[in-house]
């Protein structure tokens, strides 16, 4: 079996051969080339000889964040025998299935730890962590769950996108309800938005009186602005739909679709 061993190798001699990749996920990139630069490469991607050129068999990302920085060169295991295309792909198909993520509860804790020992805002978390601000928000409101529905999201039992849904629901026994539907499969995550915004319309008067507006305009200058319309606009809201249109976006964006067609696309999705 070729050992390997860890190296500084160039940016200008990687051939960037996406074998196990057929699109960039934009959004995670740049989250992972603000986390580099803040605490740099804690993982060297691995990497095999081909000719006069070194191709990536894991760590794609972390070498075109690296690249986007600036770096010349890049920490890096490179295998003393090269490797076929067939061992390449297993071996990054095995690098793939050996990283297990943090539960959305345990970085919610983590986060929260942070904060505490560091006195930085959520803001100042997202920045340092290379995450977004409504991603750190979202997070965090899952700490305002009570203990079993906490539980049920740490199992994978509750999604976070319904979690945050959750969060939102100030009556104890309704919360407790819907946090078993979801759970059972009963009800999805977008039936929970629904029947959340079913409650506030049976609302009190005072309650729908602080409601957020339905529509809002975000002008930048040049002549640009960006609307979103929806019910009850809160920030949260609106970052959550910038966001995600941003998202999809840079998807088509590496797929080389115009915005014309761009937008057609929203209308049929959301149609």
């Amino acid at each position: 079996m070729p050992s390997e061993q860890i190296q500084d190798i160039a940016l200008s001699e990687i051939e960037l051969v996406p074998l196990l990749r057929k699109t960039i996920d934009e959004e995670k990139l740049a989250g992972l080339t603000q986390s580099i630069r803040e605490v740099g490469l804690l993982y060297p991607p691995r990497l095999t000889r081909r000719g006069e050129k070194y191709l990536p068999a894991d760590g794609y990302h972390r070498i075109v964040a690296l690249m986007k920085l600036g770096r010349k060169s890049i920490p890096a295991f490179v295998e003393d025998e090269p490797l076929g295309e067939g061992d390449m792909i297993r071996k990054g198909l095995i690098a793939n299935s050996h990283r297990v993520e943090n539960t959305p509860l345990e970085k919610a804790e983590a986060i929260a730890r942070l904060m505490e020992l560091t006195g930085w805002n959520a803001s100042t978390v997202a920045e340092k962590l290379g995450f977004s601000n409504a991603t750190v928000s979202r997070l965090l409101s899952l700490l305002q769950l009570p203990e079993p529905i906490r539980e049920r999201v740490h199992r994978g039992d509750i999604p976070l996108s319904a979690a945050c849904e959750l969060a939102r629901v100030e009556d104890g026994p309704t919360q407790a309800a819907l946090a078993t539907e979801v759970a059972s499969g009963r009800l999805t995550r977008d039936a929970l938005s629904g029947s959340l915004k079913s409650l506030k319309k049976g609302a009190p008067a005072t309650a729908a009186a602080n409601a957020g507006p339905s529509r809002v305009t975000a002008k930048l200058g040049s002549g640009r602005a960006v609307t979103v319309v929806g019910e009850s606009i809160d920030l949260e809201a609106f970052i959550e739909a910038l966001e995600e249109v941003l998202t999809k976006a840079r998807k088509a964006r590496t797929q080389g679709i115009e915005v014309g067609t761009f937008a057609k696309m929203l209308r049929d999705q959301a149609g």
